[in-house]
């Protein structure tokens, strides 16, 4: 079986955090977003992994992976939608099955049962996952196990079945894929190859989950699955900690070093990364080099070089983006260096 993820978006929800890298290539809880697609398509056991990228993005999506075995990556010169990134990976995909998987979802649930479908007899399948605000999602209507239709954010849900981004499906569906048309958004939809398949009498499963899933496209939804993760972790010291109290489920990896401060899990402290005269946690991961020096921080994603040095107040439900600072002001007026997009709140 392959598997392919699509990672070539832009990630415009969650600028300005993807504005110098993909969202995909965006931490949660010390791994990247890739990472843990790639993981879960392994744990299903497909080992055939194909990643559909941007011209922009494939080194970085390179980098994040390359401790994963082997991947394939494929450009899609434009964005014109789901349909058309399957469709730049045809030949890969060639005459097997696929599990495909749109890149920015996280799961804690397995995929195998999508698989195990599919090899059962259905023609395709859809993972579902019930939420509490339906109409912000594809929502499925399912009818015994069967996708009846996925219809996208309406006003008036036939279900709480959100459709959550993960797809089997042979490889004949690939000629529903070529004879889409494009929607009103001007792109090739995924999801409506799937709709042929069942207005032609086919036999599409739905699969629920269970567990936590989060799409991770938006900074709130990127702070909650952080949260989740980070909970998932199992504590460790490794680092060099010194004069500090340690409470609840704390990771400090290697070549950390904390002295001087307090620390509440879950809380994840990456790789030569200083922590000095501190509170941190609970729910905050700190990328590799990063510096909190003086600082109270809690609910929150500090990624890799980014430093924060003696702030006047507590930051929460704080992104600080790659060798990002954060700092008290100086005397005078306030200096800002403020990208497309960002957020200084007082």
């Amino acid at each position: 079986m392959n598997g392919l993820i699509l990672a070539a978006g832009r990630g415009s929800r969650l600028l300005p955090v993807s504005a110098t890298r993909p969202k995909h290539a965006v931490p949660v809880a010390g791994v990247p977003i890739i990472a843990r697609a790639v993981a879960a398509l392994r744990q299903a056991g497909v080992e055939r992994i194909g990643v559909v990228v941007s011209p922009a993005s494939e080194q970085d999506l390179r980098d994040a992976t390359q401790h994963l075995g082997p991947v394939h990556f494929i450009q899609q010169r434009e964005a014109l939608g789901t349909g058309h990134a399957v469709l730049a990976a045809r030949e890969f995909l060639a005459d097997r099955p696929t599990l495909l998987y749109l890149g920015d979802n996280l799961f804690q649930d397995s995929l195998l049962p999508l698989r195990t479908a599919l090899e059962d007899g259905a023609d395709a399948v859809v993972g579902v996952k019930r939420v509490p605000n339906p109409q912000a999602y594809g929502v499925a209507v399912v009818e015994h196990g069967r996708l009846l239709r996925v219809v996208e954010k309406p006003l008036h849900p036939e279900s709480d079945l959100a459709a959550c981004g993960v797809f089997a499906f042979h490889p004949d569906l690939l000629d529903d894929v070529a004879a889409l048309l494009p929607s009103t958004r001007g792109e090739l939809e995924f999801p409506q190859a799937i709709m042929a398949l069942v207005a032609r009498g086919g036999t599409v499963r739905a699969v629920e989950f269970g567990g936590f899933w989060s799409d991770a496209g938006a900074p709130a939804d990127l702070l909650v699955a952080n949260t989740y993760f980070l909970g998932q972790l199992t504590g460790r010291v490794e680092g060099r900690v010194l004069s500090s109290d340690l409470r609840g489920l704390v990771v400090v990896e290697p070549g950390a070093s904390v002295q001087d401060s307090d620390l509440t899990g879950p809380l994840w402290i990456g790789p030569h990364a200083s922590i000095r005269g501190s509170t941190l946690g609970p729910n905050v991961s700190v990328g590799a080099h990063a510096r909190i020096h003086g600082a109270t921080v809690t609910d929150s994603l500090i990624d890799d070089f980014a430093r924060i040095l003696h702030p006047e107040r507590p930051l929460t439900r704080a992104i600080v983006g790659r060798h990002a600072t954060v700092t008290a002001p100086g005397v005078g007026d306030l200096h800002l260096v403020i990208g497309d997009r960002s957020i200084a709140q007082q």
